[in-house]
């Protein structure tokens, strides 16, 4: 088996594993800041429901979270009247990842937040500012200015363990390496495996470069 047609079969994957890779990133991140806002609320109860997400999703496995997803959910939405057996795979994929890293995100955005100066909420006040607006306008920005090289960090985690996915049956590149190797009744296994090592790593160093371009464009430390 030759190297091109190793490569050619491999990112025949590549789009789905993008996919996956970006969608439940997007979604994690807005479950991050929703924890962030609960875990910043003056109740105890919003703080206790925080912190018990927040534990069970980091200390979690990813790949049980997947499973639980794809085999379990399905089990609870039919207790509500919904049928969700014909969904795509790709769905289970997404909630699950976002599900088992939402609680990460959470705690780095409340990292970020706290490390910003509380003075500037009264600076800002005292210049006829509302709340909504100062979070908007100063808060959120510098929270996420702040953020940024951990969310980078998150990102290539993400990118790592979107290869679980293909324990539930989804075509991307891990799984199109394990079926190519099988195919060859593991001969060519080592080979393929290398390969697909070397392509996760170059899609990490791709993406390190768009986020260093992304920091220079605007200036951040």
């Amino acid at each position: 088996m030759s190297l091109s047609e190793i490569i050619k079969n491999l990112l025949s994957g590549l789009p789905n594993t993008l996919f996956i890779l970006i969608t439940s990133f997007i979604i994690s991140s807005v479950i991050g800041l929703l924890v962030m806002w609960v875990s910043l609320q003056n109740d105890k109860f919003s703080r206790v429901i925080s912190k018990i997400y927040t534990g069970l999703s980091r200390g979690t496995p990813p790949l049980l979270v997947l499973l639980l997803a794809y085999y379990e959910f399905p089990r609870l939405l039919s207790f509500v009247g919904i049928d969700a057996n014909d969904w795509s795979k790709n769905f289970f994929a997404i909630f699950g990842l976002a599900i088992g890293f939402g609680g990460y995100m959470g705690e780095l955005f409340r990292s970020a937040y706290n490390d910003i100066d509380s003075a500037q909420f009264d600076a800002a006040y005292s210049v006829g500012m509302n709340k909504k607006d100062v979070l908007k306008v100063i808060i959120i920005p510098q929270m996420f200015t702040l953020a940024l090289p951990n969310i980078q960090t998150m990102f290539l985690s993400f990118l790592k363990a979107t290869s679980l996915v293909y324990v539930i049956g989804i075509a991307d590149m891990y799984r199109d390496a394990t079926t190519l190797a099988n195919a060859s009744q593991g001969v060519f296994q080592l080979k393929i495996f290398i390969v697909l090592g070397i392509i996760y790593w170059i899609i990490t160093l791709i993406f390190e470069f768009l986020f260093g371009l992304y920091i220079k464009k605007h200036n951040y430390s």
